[in-house]
């Protein structure tokens, strides 16, 4: 699906606050949406409304479509049985065995809502994206600083439309 126009946030002169205004797409857009994907994703993640660019709101596009947020269930599925020696570890940086066996729960569970037919927030699938591709977060790096359990259940609930 090819998308053509956009809502973004404008500033109205005289208006207090913004307008949400229709604009076309250009090749510039879709070429920054695709080449910057990874601070894109952070942006959304930090819950940064994706009405802010054209960019912004194509990557948030690409993030709720059904088979990418099942994409990256599966992937999260696949990363706790490595860690619990169902599957044999792919060739790529392994995730942290022991936080990924204590989140394997909360890991199914997020697994388990990226792939369910329900609309999802793009902060969420952002959230689990990140999760999955930045080897300086928790999966991965002892030095992340944060708890790989209470970033899946920061995800899960920004995952939820409220």
């Amino acid at each position: 699906m090819v998308t053509r126009s956009v809502l973004l946030l404008t500033p109205v002169r005289g208006v207090a606050g913004d307008v949400i205004e229709p604009r076309r797409v250009r090749l510039r857009d879709r070429l920054t949406a695709r080449l910057r994907a990874h601070g894109l994703d952070r942006r959304l993640a930090d819950g940064v409304p994706p009405e802010c660019s054209a960019a912004l709101s194509l990557r948030a596009a690409r993030l709720i479509e059904p088979g990418a947020s099942a994409a990256l269930g599966r992937r999260l599925e696949h990363i706790v049985a490595e860690a619990d020696g169902r599957l044999l570890p792919r060739a790529r940086v392994a995730a942290r065995r022991r936080p990924v066996l204590e989140a394997a729960d909360e890991l199914a569970a997020l697994a388990r809502r990226l792939a369910a037919p329900d609309p999802r927030g793009v902060r969420g699938v952002a959230q689990a994206r990140l999760l999955l591709t930045d080897g300086c977060g928790p999966m991965y790096s002892h030095r992340s600083g944060e708890d790989l359990t209470a970033a899946v259940r920061r995800a899960r609930a920004a995952l939820e439309l409220i």
